[in-house]
């Protein structure tokens, strides 16, 4: 036991110098990020902000195998719109695209009514639009 002590009081000081990292802009592990301050901006007013209130289309809801299926058939349409499942207890629905009016979701059901006719508009937590940043 007083062995075990002395070793532990013996490489304190080693420990103590070892877990005090080099601080500063060239320190080793240091990442310094430049980015537009339009983006700066964006971020800080997004940060934490996940999801918006919106709508979206539900084309069904039932058992969670049979949710994913319709939600494979759906993708391999090829429409562009986002296509979720959502667990709705004991169900899940599956609901497509991000509007964020009801009158946008409006447009897009009679084309998705075209293949799957009880689809009806929902309002739902929807991912925030993707920005498009003007290229060189």
């Amino acid at each position: 036991m007083i062995r075990v002590f002395l070793f532990i009081l013996a490489i304190a000081p080693t420990l103590a110098t070892m877990a005090q990292p080099d601080s500063g802009p060239h320190s080793p592990g240091h990442i310094t990020l430049h980015t537009p301050t339009a983006i700066d901006s964006l971020e800080r007013v997004t940060r934490g902000k996940e999801d918006i209130s919106g709508y979206r289309i539900q084309i069904y809801l039932g058992s969670a195998s049979e949710a994913r299926s319709v939600r494979g058939k759906f993708l391999a349409l090829g429409t562009g719109l986002t296509c979720n499942m959502v667990q709705n207890i004991p169900n899940f629905a599956v609901r497509v695209g991000d509007f964020r009016t009801e009158l946008e979701a409006h447009k897009y059901l009679a084309q998705v009514k075209s293949h799957y006719p009880s689809a009806f508009v929902v309002q739902d937590k929807i991912n925030p639009p993707r920005l498009s940043l003007p290229g060189p």
